[in-house]
């Protein structure tokens, strides 16, 4: 037998058959009384086929038993949906399977379940077994297609078809298939599989089941209908949906026995669809306006309803009311979704102004900072509607991002002052501490506790005076409102986020670790809704790039340079300054030429507030590398204005002044890095960095004089580390070594720059990172500094006799850098050597490599160094 098995093998069978299968392979001849339990579209038939042909290939006679074929004793008599056989021939098979030697096989359904069928197999004894089949799980939908595909599937691909068929085996074949027609699937290179964004049923398909849904029992193509279209499987719901007669627990256990429905009594999702291209149109339209107007008075989620309902054309004042409940629930999820469903409302016959706020609010959460100004325009125009305040506040965000922060005060004074108090992060940064301090203490005084939002706007608004008053509590404040918006931050709009303006004002107090983390909590909750993420991201990327990770920067960068529309003013200049930052680092002087044009054109558009320090401090070194200070004058004298107004606090001027005498030292202006470290003496007591500024300010004006105390210059440099200047520290020990110190100590010098130099990946001819790798990346490290002056570095020493021909790894690395296009004073900076070190070893490798022109060297080097040296 297992011969004649193998030449006619056995197709695939459902997992709850093998063993009944096995055991009439095994022993042909036995008596056996056996039960195949499961739902239409299983695999009970394909499991009797397979009974057949092991009892044929046995030489057993085999009876297909219907209501009309004879019963052979001697044969196995396999039966299809016994649950649909009349009481006498139930009667005749229970006659018959008790007899001795007999080889029944009975297949049904769990329903209908006559009376006759649980009789027939009881008091056979041993002989009785049952094979329950069933939907398939995620491993057998794995197998099915391992087999079809004649190699394992991709784990999307399994779990596309077990979702989409439910596990039904028929189906499970019938969405392969058609994923294979589509070219979703390329039988050569299955793991190449392209998942299709939903599965369709075409019209063409629908035809062909449409014979296979009519002959199911009415009441069953009923309810499925209704399933179909979106009704729980709940019993208050689905008796008010299906026609007049349909008994709604019969239906249900008729629908479960097809196997249209999965084991926990949900449509599976391919029959859905099937059911939806075959209902008529102005059923569905039917369907839809019952079943939105039952959830509504359920007071359940009407967000699927609401779904369900765009598009169809559906309208009245019940329509209107579940669109508009539908919209409310989907704007902290997907506040575009929000906005069509309350332009659904409007279309629908909600009035246009009622509804104008939320709209404008949705349309700004998403992103759509003109159509959100547009829609709230509107609802500005009629002061009577209560949607006005929240028009306004929509209305005041969207300002902001474009740049406008007056008129965004403006609009928020209009509301009451637990709202009001929103504007008062932009009235500090923007220089009227007056005004901010009268809006915090009206809402302060204002009755009631207010939501989390007035909560967190308080909150907010006391960090950010603290923030120029010299509180040394202002961060942790800054942070605790980020942290009590949260958990409506993603549906809550504000002109700036607390995230953001954490982030900010940890940047300028030397807290790098506090910003990186609050703009990460910030990017996971989506705060402030989409119209804050790039905010968040392109000050994430800013942290991360001063820190030492290039690449996922970049990779948003280029993002955002190829988005459309363009990002709004107040991100288009934060996206410029953070790739002037990342040319700067790659010391790439095109890219920098290129980012300083975006960066000088963006400035025109947004006007200098607090929040712009660290990126005016980034272009004007930039703007000083490339001769166009001229540029930034306007700005800065801005800002200067700003803080005269606040009283020229520390913690903002500080950072500011850093950063001037960072362009100072740029553009090799001596007396201006010498005003400006006299500037940071002024405001050493402020604050720990304040301190540190100072300290650096005073390292920067003594190698300037050619006198550097180094003992203190490797001090200040770990002190700069550790508040996130590596960078800057790297490059004044770097400067501190050439300035004719003996070689011992610059040696030294030239190895603690290495050492304080935050880790990167800034090789200049490696392209951005992922953009989604945004939120990881390594940190440049601080620890274990060398002592000075330390081991001195071989190679920093100068040129010198090497007894073989071969380029050192320094003069290999100079190569590189070389052949990436750098002058001699890049690749010093880079390296933390001196200019005239560098053409030292240039001149070397000519000698060694025997070329006495540029372009030969070029050349050599290219053939040497090209696969990687």
């Amino acid at each position: 037998m297992a011969t004649a098995t193998a030449a006619r093998p056995l197709p695939a069978l459902p997992p709850g058959g093998v063993a009944l299968a096995r055991r009439v392979g095994e022993r042909p001849g036995a008596p056996l009384v056996a039960t195949v339990l499961g739902p239409g579209g299983t695999g009970k038939t394909m499991l009797l086929d397979a009974l057949a042909r092991l009892y044929s290939d046995a030489g057993v006679p085999v009876v297909r038993h219907d209501a009309a074929t004879p019963l052979d004793p001697s044969a196995a008599v396999l039966v299809d949906d016994a649950h649909l056989l009349p009481p006498d021939r139930l009667d005749a098979l229970r006659a018959l399977a008790r007899t001795d030697g007999a080889r029944v096989v009975l297949a049904h359904r769990p329903w209908p379940r006559p009376d006759g069928l649980a009789e027939l197999s009881a008091g056979v004894g041993a002989r009785r077994t049952v094979a329950v089949v069933g939907h398939l799980d995620r491993a057998a939908v794995a197998e099915r297609l391992a087999a079809r595909l004649g190699a394992a599937a991709p784990a999307s691909m399994v779990e596309l078809v077990h979702r989409q068929s439910g596990g039904l085996p028929a189906l499970v074949d019938l969405v392969t298939q058609g994923l294979l027609d589509g070219g979703r699937v390329d039988l050569a290179r299955p793991e190449r599989f392209a998942a299709p964004e939903r599965i369709t049923v075409s019209t063409a398909l629908a035809e062909r089941l449409r014979h296979r849904v009519d002959a199911l029992p009415p009441q069953v193509q009923e309810l499925l209908t209704v399933l179909a279209h979106g009704a729980p499987l709940d019993g208050d719901v689905l008796a008010r949906l299906l026609a007049p007669g349909v008994e709604l627990e019969e239906a249900v256990e008729a629908a479960r026995a097809t196997g249209l429905l999965t084991e926990g009594g949900e449509l599976i999702p391919l029959i859905g669809a099937l059911f939806v291209k075959l209902t008529p149109v102005l059923r569905t339209r039917d369907l839809h306006r019952r079943l939105a107007g039952i959830e509504l008075e359920r007071g359940g989620s009407v967000l699927a309803a609401g779904r369900r309902l765009l598009g169809t054309g559906a309208s009245g004042a019940h329509i209107a009311t579940v669109l508009c409940s539908a919209a409310d629930e989907a704007l902290a999820g997907s506040p575009a979704l929000a906005a069509e469903l309350l332009a659904a409302a409007v279309d629908a016959g909600a009035p246009r102004l009622a509804v104008a706020g939320r709209r404008a609010h949705a349309l700004a959460l998403a992103g759509d900072v003109g159509a959100a100004l547009q829609t709230s325009d509107d609802a500005l125009a009629a002061p009577d509607r209560a949607d006005r305040d929240t028009a306004v506040v929509a209305a005041a965000t969207a300002l902001a991002h474009r740049g406008l922060p007056g008129r965004s005060v403006e609009l928020l004074a209009t509301l009451e002052p637990g709202r009001a108090v929103l504007a008062v992060p932009t009235l500090v940064v923007t220089g009227d501490l007056d005004g901010a301090r009268a809006a915090l203490a009206a809402a302060d005084a204002a009755p009631g506790a207010g939501t989390l939002l007035e909560g967190a706007a308080r909150m907010l608004g006391h960090g950010m005076v603290g923030a120029v008053t010299g509180s040394g509590a202002a961060l942790s404040r800054l942070a605790q409102a980020a942290a009590m918006l949260e958990p409506v931050a993603a549906a809550s709009l504000l002109p700036d986020t607390p995230a953001a303006l954490t982030a900010v004002v940890a940047a300028v107090s030397g807290q790098p670790g506090v910003a990186e983390s609050t703009l990460r909590r910030a990017i996971e909750g989506r705060h402030g809704g989409r119209i804050a993420v790039l905010r968040h991201r392109l000050l994430l990327a800013g942290v991360l790039v001063a820190r030492g990770t290039l690449g996922p920067p970049a990779g948003l960068l280029d993002r955002v340079r190829r988005q459309q529309p363009p990002p709004e003013p107040r991100d288009a200049l934060l996206a410029a300054a953070c790739e002037v930052a990342l040319a700067r680092r790659r010391d790439d002087a095109a890219a920098l030429a290129t980012a300083w044009a975006r960066a000088r054109d963006a400035l025109v558009r947004q006007p200098a507030d607090l929040t712009l320090i660290p990126v005016l401090g980034e272009l004007a070194v930039a703007a000083a590398l490339l001769g166009e200070e001229c540029w930034l004058a306007g700005p800065l004298e801005d800002l200067s204005a700003v803080l005269d107004r606040l009283g020229r606090p520390a913690l903002w001027t500080a950072p500011l002044s850093w950063a001037l005498l960072q362009a100072a030292v740029a553009a090799d202006d001596p007396a201006a890095v010498r005003r400006h470290a006299a500037d940071l003496a002024g405001t050493a007591a402020a604050s720990p960095y304040a301190a540190v500024l100072a300290a650096a300010g005073r390292s920067w004006t003594a190698v300037l004089d050619g006198a550097p105390d180094v003992d203190e210059l490797a001090g200040t440099g770990r002190r700069m580390a550790a508040v996130g200047l590596g960078r800057e520290a790297a490059q004044l020990a770097g400067r501190a070594a050439t300035t004719g110190t003996d070689r011992r100590t610059a040696a030294g010098l030239h190895a603690l720059a290495r050492h304080l130099s935050p880790a990167t990946a800034a090789d200049p001819t490696a392209g951005p990172g992922p953009a989604d790798a945004l939120g990881a990346g390594e940190h440049g490290a601080t620890a274990a500094l060398p002592d000075v002056p330390a081991v001195a570095d071989r190679d920093a020493a100068g040129p010198g006799p090497v007894p073989d021909t071969r380029l050192t790894d320094r003069e290999q690395e100079i190569g590189r850098l070389i052949l990436a296009g750098l002058t001699y004073k890049q690749v010093g900076q880079r390296l933390y050597i001196s200019a005239k070190t560098v053409e030292h070893y240039v001149a070397r490798m000519r000698q060694r490599l025997g070329v006495t022109t540029r372009g030969e060297m070029f050349a050599v080097l290219q053939a040497t160094l090209g696969d990687g040296g």
